[in-house]
């Protein structure tokens, strides 16, 4: 195992490049937080190194197999909308904290 310092917030990087000769999605990240999120998803790594105090990954790189990369715009709901999300959704109140809920 490799042990590195996680980098500082301000070099931080996440590169998900497409391959059109392989059909391969390839992923570098230096972020503990896409890391962890996308390690699953790289069946063969190319390059793992993890925190030397907290033994995480905070660097992977590799070839992204059966997964999908999908971008799209950021949602902007409505009130109404939040408040019906976070009463259908306990994983909402991370997202949308300050909606006050109000009963019906």
């Amino acid at each position: 195992m490799k042990y590195t310092k996680t980098a500082p917030r301000e070099e931080r990087e996440t590169i998900i490049s497409y391959d059109a000769l392989t059909g391969k999605w390839h992923l570098y990240t230096n972020e503990p937080k896409h890391a962890r999120k996308w390690l699953s998803r790289i069946k063969s790594l190319d390059r793992i190194e993890y925190n030397e105090t907290t033994q995480k990954p905070v660097v992977i790189e590799g070839d992204l197999t059966d997964s999908n990369v999908i971008i799209s715009k950021k949602r902007h709901l409505t009130s109404e909308q939040k408040e019906k999300l976070l009463l259908t959704n306990k994983k909402a109140v991370k997202y949308y904290p300050t909606t006050k809920l109000v009963s019906i």
